[in-house]
C-alpha cells in the first residue's frame, strides 16, 4: 500500500536528503529532543513514504512524547508495510504493555520472536508482560530464555528473580535476584534497592524454614 497520501508528495526540505534528515532525527532523538526529532522524521518520511523502519522509528518517538494513539498508528503502518519487521511488532508490544493490555502485548511480543527468535530483550519484555498477567510460570520461562541469550541481561535476571519468588521458589529466585544486583549494582537505581530488600527478605525466610526442617529431623 502507497501511504504517500499519508506524509504529503514527498520533496526535499532545507536541500537535505533522506539520510541526512535521518541521521539528524537520531541525533535529537538521542538526546531527548523528541518533538524536534519527529519533524525530522515525518519528513523523511515525505521523501520515503513506504519506508517500514522509518514509521516504527516515528513511532517509538511518539511514545516518547505520550502519544500513544499516533504512535500506535505509526507502529500498524509499519507492519502494513511490511509485516515481518520484527522490531516494530516488538515496540507494538511494548507500547501495549506500557497500557496494561498485557494479551496484546504477549501477542506482539509473539509475533517479533516468530522473526527473530534469539533477541533477549523480546523475551524479557514478554516475560514481563506475562508478569502482568500473573501467568508466573510462563513468564519465568520467557525471562529465562532472555538470559539463555545473554547471561548479561540485568532486567531479565531481576524479572526472573520476581517470577521464581510468586512460584514459592525461594533458592531459585535468591540465585537470579543475585546474579541481577552483581550485573546491575553500579547504576544504584530504586530496582537494585528493591532487590536487596527483596533479597534479604527471601534469606530471612529461607534461613527460618531450614531451621524448622532441622528441628523436625531432631525430634
Amino acid at each position: 500500500m502507497d501511504h504517500s497520501q499519508n506524509r504529503g508528495q514527498g520533496k526535499e526540505k532545507w536541500g537535505k536528503n533522506k539520510e541526512e534528515l535521518l541521521e539528524r532525527g537520531f541525533e535529537l532523538f538521542q538526546r531527548g529532543s523528541y518533538q524536534a526529532a519527529l519533524l525530522y522524521f515525518d519528513d523523511a518520511l515525505e521523501l520515503d513514504p513506504n519506508n517500514s523502519q522509518i514509521w516504527d522509528l516515528r513511532g517509538v518517538t511518539l511514545s516518547h512524547l505520550g502519544l500513544m494513539d499516533e504512535a500506535q498508528e505509526s507502529f500498524e503502518v509499519a507492519l502494513d508495510i511490511k509485516p515481518d519487521n520484527a522490531q516494530a511488532w516488538s515496540n507494538l508490544g511494548i507500547l501495549y504493555a506500557s497500557q496494561g493490555r498485557f494479551e496484546e502485548a504477549v501477542n506482539s511480543f509473539d509475533h517479533s520472536l516468530d522473526l527473530e527468535k534469539a533477541n533477549d530483550e523480546v523475551w524479557n519484555n514478554k516475560g514481563s508482560a506475562l508478569f502482568g498477567l500473573k501467568k508466573y510460570k510462563e513468564a519465568c520461562d520467557s525471562f529465562t530464555k532472555a538470559t539463555g541469550i545473554n547471561p548479561h541481561n540485568a532486567p531479565a535476571w531481576a524479572g526472573k528473580g520476581s517470577a521464581h519468588n510468586f512460584l514459592e521458589e525461594y533458592p531459585e529466585a535468591i540465585a537470579a535476584l543475585e546474579r541481577f544486583i552483581y550485573l546491575a549494582s553500579s547504576t544504584l537505581s530504586p530496582q537494585v534497592e528493591e532487590a536487596w530488600a527483596l533479597l534479604l527478605e527471601l534469606k530471612m525466610k529461607t534461613a527460618g524454614q531450614n531451621k524448622e526442617d532441622s528441628l523436625k529431623r531432631e525430634k
